[in-house]
């Protein structure tokens, strides 16, 4: 087992690509070459070795995005869903611009309309858990 040289995450020490962020794994780290605690992750834009918590890499300042943070908030996506989610705004809000062109091409048929108010309501009955892992990468009901 190794290390990932962009997030820290355990990995199999002869993968190419990490399976978490798929950075590519050729790069070398910028580290002091120790060992990383389990308390302990590498900075997403130096690779300097920091406390898991830390929120900015006290090395090169950057702020660094916890795993399973996503930027978008479950209300907000299901509120988005529901009320505007036949031009795919709740998509767009999610990051997926991908899936938000397509329900922005196709909202005349008034197939984003139905799609974005039942995953309105999927994002909205979902713990937080669920919506982490479900919706929140703005995927077509959670599993394309």
């Amino acid at each position: 087992m190794t290390d990932c040289t962009n997030c820290g995450d355990r990995i199999e020490g002869n993968t190419a690509r990490c399976p978490n962020c798929g950075a590519s794994q050729e790069t070398p780290l910028v580290t002091d070459g120790g060992e990383r605690a389990p308390d302990e992750k590498y900075c997403t834009e130096c690779g300097e070795l920091i406390k898991e918590d830390a929120e900015i890499c006290p090395e090169c300042g950057v702020r660094q995005q916890s795993s399973g943070e996503t930027g978008s908030d479950q209300v907000v996506a299901g509120v988005l869903a529901i009320v505007v989610g036949f031009v795919g705004a709740h998509k767009f809000y999610q990051g997926n611009i991908k899936y938000g062109v397509l329900y922005l091409c196709f909202f005349w048929t008034g197939i984003p309309a139905l799609l974005g108010l039942v995953e309105g309501i999927l994002m909205l009955v979902a713990d937080e858990a669920e919506y982490e892992e479900k919706y929140a990468d703005g995927s077509i009901f959670g599993e394309f």
